[in-house]
């Protein structure tokens, strides 16, 4: 894990229970919904890579664009179509 630093910061009475109540809702604390918002800010922003970003292997960008599926193409019906035959759900 890596090491943390304390900050202090600055806010409104309004604005500091909003974020209780947003923290409250996520399951989270404050401190890690400001983590995430300057990470999501930064990686907006392309100024950080997150290492969870991977970049394209050769193989796979290769492989690119060799299937064409119709535009009505559900790839969420069509996995759970796959599932369900793998696991004898039908």
């Amino acid at each position: 894990m890596p090491r943390t630093r304390k900050l202090t910061l600055t806010a409104t009475p309004e604005i500091i229970a909003l974020a209780e109540e947003q923290a409250r809702n996520e399951g989270t604390s404050i401190s890690s919904m400001f983590s995430n918002f300057i990470m999501a800010k930064s990686r907006m922003s392309g100024k950080h890579e997150s290492p969870r970003d991977r970049k394209i292997g050769p193989v796979t960008k290769s492989l690119t664009g060799i299937v064409k599926l119709p535009d009505d193409f559900d790839e969420k019906d069509f996995m759970g179509q796959v599932f369900a035959e793998k696991y004898g759900l039908k």
